[in-house]
């Protein structure tokens, strides 16, 4: 049988794995380039298995009304959790964010590969792939798993923010102090960077806050308009659409397909009033009841009440802005540029906000949605590809400059101890050195009561905020539990483990460990 030997391309992709909608950029010929997927620059975030058959992008966002309960969406607000689902249509596999996101980025690379707008010279190989600010490392090392289940090497996971900086900086070369709000499809990121463009030889960018909201984004402001929607339709019907449970002679499946077609109509709603004072939310053949009769939703919704049903998650991030100034301990007037990131940010009542507090208009790319995207390409075109045999780029497809990134940690990083304390390692906010991994090391003891204990068990946790306790409603999340083995074994107490803890530039937890009486590191294993 004849091996069919896949030619790599020697490009890396920039990737920005949206809630909503992804794209994939390259830099070719002095400047970064989104590669359009089915002829356009984004590609819907969507899953969906029909009759066994898996389906991707728009394929599957369109099966969102017809079959919602085989269709996903917005997945990457799940990554890193233990979300799970199986589809009747393909029962033999239960599917977790991990899995769906790699088909996800599969299906933009394979989009990219059979574009034909550039050509990569091979099947793409290697990514820099985006993911938000506020991302914890169990969320990154998910991301990380789907691109490898995609095929993708991984070289970096950049920060969106942190992209969306880079190509704000080559483009404007200047020296600044800068704020970027992301507001996406799922979730709101806002960091403060310095950013040094006009160098010769490099661009330096040095993180000074980030803040965020993991679960605050577009999905957020469509779900305030079909609150409205149902409400009155509810009234006008005695139907309520949300209300699974409640016997109202219709099935599960019908109120599910009328919810998916509210979403639908409350999302083109949401950018009509982006444009316009008023919008009609028309949905014809929404539902029929036990009677047969079928019923319409016809209503208009006005910019006002868009914006009072909304007003308290813009309030949030108006908080995270507030806070990443105190961090970063600098003040309104020290902001040289706001920057608009993410399509969430054409809702006009983010503007007002942001204008308001700070007395000046926010620059808005004139992409936002491909801005991060670009700026991965960016970053990407000054990496190496790690397999030497791979063909070489020409030097106009390399950034001609070095980008430095200053990064910070993101989380407070630390242990259960006795009580269910949370025990912080290592504080948020703290400076990452750019040759070497932010370390601390914590020392065990075998327990004196039990002789030749040969395994250890830590749980390691992290936290947007200080906390006392390791409990879930306070913020602290597990993001994995680590087994020591190959201890030795010695009466209780004599044997000392050093445990430690390292974070590097892309705020990635490695754990290594070392016995007092072991030579060399003992093996951990990461659950």
């Amino acid at each position: 049988m004849t091996e069919i030997i896949t030619k790599k391309s020697p490009y890396i992709m920039g990737i920005d794995l949206g809630t909503s909608n992804s794209a994939i950029a390259v830099f070719v010929k002095g400047q970064a380039e989104i590669i359009p997927i089915e002829g356009a620059k984004t590609f819907p975030s969507a899953f969906s298995i029909r009759n066994g058959e898996i389906l991707v992008g728009r394929q599957a966002r369109n099966r969102l009304m017809v079959d919602p309960e085989n269709t996903v969406v917005s997945i990457k607000r799940e990554m890193g959790s233990q979300w799970q689902k199986e589809f009747k249509d393909f029962p033999s596999k239960i599917y977790t964010p991990t899995d769906i996101s790699a088909e996800i980025l599969s299906q933009l690379v394979a989009g990219a590969a059979q574009a034909g707008t550039i050509d990569l010279r091979g099947i793409p190989a290697y990514a820099v792939i985006c993911i938000p600010a506020n991302f914890n490392d169990a969320q990154k090392t998910a991301t990380k798993e789907a691109g490898k289940l995609a095929n993708l090497e991984v070289l970096y996971l950049l920060e969106e923010p942190v992209a969306a900086a880079i190509a704000y900086g080559v483009e404007k070369e200047r020296d600044q102090t800068i704020l970027i709000y992301d507001l996406g499809g799922g979730t709101f990121d806002v960091s403060i960077l310095q950013v040094n463009s006009t160098q010769e030889k490099s661009t330096q960018l040095k993180i000074l806050a980030k803040q965020g909201v993991s679960q605050l984004g577009g999905d957020d402001f469509d779900a305030r308009i079909m609150a409205i929607a149902s409400e009155k339709f509810k009234d006008q019907s005695q139907i309520d659409l949300f209300d699974l449970h409640k016997d109202q002679g219709i099935n599960q499946k019908s109120l599910r397909q009328a919810q998916q077609k509210l979403k639908d109509a409350a999302e083109k709603t949401k950018w009509e009033l982006s444009e316009a004072q008023t919008a009609l939310l028309t949905i014809p053949n929404l539902i029929k009841d036990e009677s047969g009769n079928v019923h319409n939703l016809d209503m208009e919704i006005s910019c006002t009440e868009f914006n009072d049903a909304i007003r308290d998650l813009i309030e949030q991030t108006r908080s995270a802005v507030e806070s990443a100034l105190t961090d970063a301990k600098l003040t309104i007037e020290d902001i040289d540029r706001l920057i608009l990131v993410g399509g969430s940010t054409r809702v006009p009542l983010v503007k007002t906000m942001l204008v308001e507090m700070f007395g000046k208009e926010p620059y808005s790319d004139a992409d936002p949605d491909t801005i991060v995207a670009r700026g991965a390409a960016i970053f990407a075109a000054t990496l190496n590809v790690p397999d030497p045999n791979v063909e070489p780029r020409t030097d106009v497809d390399e950034y001609e400059k070095e980008i430095q990134i200053a990064n910070i940690v993101t989380h407070f990083l630390g242990i259960e101890t006795v009580g269910s304390k949370f025990n912080c390692l290592l504080e948020k906010g703290l400076d990452i050195p750019a040759d070497s991994p932010l370390t601390v090391t914590k020392e065990y003891v075998t327990p004196r009561e039990r002789d030749n204990v040969t395994e250890l068990v830590i749980r390691v946790y992290q936290s947007t905020q200080m906390a006392d306790f390791v409990r879930q409603e306070e913020g602290v999340e597990c993001i994995g539990e680590f087994f020591l083995t190959g201890i030795p074994a010695k009466p209780g107490g004599e044997e000392h483990i050093n445990v430690t803890f390292a974070i590097d530039q892309q705020n990635l937890l490695k754990v290594t460990a070392t016995s007092s009486s072991s030579v060399g590191e003992l093996e951990i294993q990461r659950t």
